[in-house]
């Protein structure tokens, strides 16, 4: 079982998600990339997380602090991007810290 998280800002249309911040699946959580915002990197997906709200697919809210806290302990590493990005076309990376990042919407 996978939990997807999204963030919905005042912008956000009524029908949409939002923005995909990454999935937590089978104990890891990969993060998600949207280079067309400039989300890259740690830093700019943390910033991106104080505005809006942080919505679980089922509906709940995450407080931003549960989000970072399931993130940094959850994190995939370096040997998981391989496998996640030959899901996904190749379109994945690790990020100078380890982190698994995935440039494309993934399920």
């Amino acid at each position: 079982m996978s939990t997807n998280f999204y963030l919905r800002t005042p912008d956000t249309p009524a029908e949409s998600e939002g923005i995909h911040l990454g999935q937590l699946a089978a104990g890891g959580f990969t993060f998600r990339a949207h280079p067309e915002r400039g989300i890259t990197d740690y830093p700019t997906w943390l910033a991106q997380l104080n505005s809006g709200e942080i919505v679980a697919e089922s509906g709940y809210t995450v407080t931003r602090d549960d989000m970072v806290d399931i993130a940094a302990r959850r994190a995939r590493t370096a040997s998981w991007v391989e496998r996640g990005a030959s899901h996904s076309g190749g379109a994945g990376f690790v990020d100078p810290d380890g982190r698994c990042w995935l440039t494309v919407n993934f399920c």
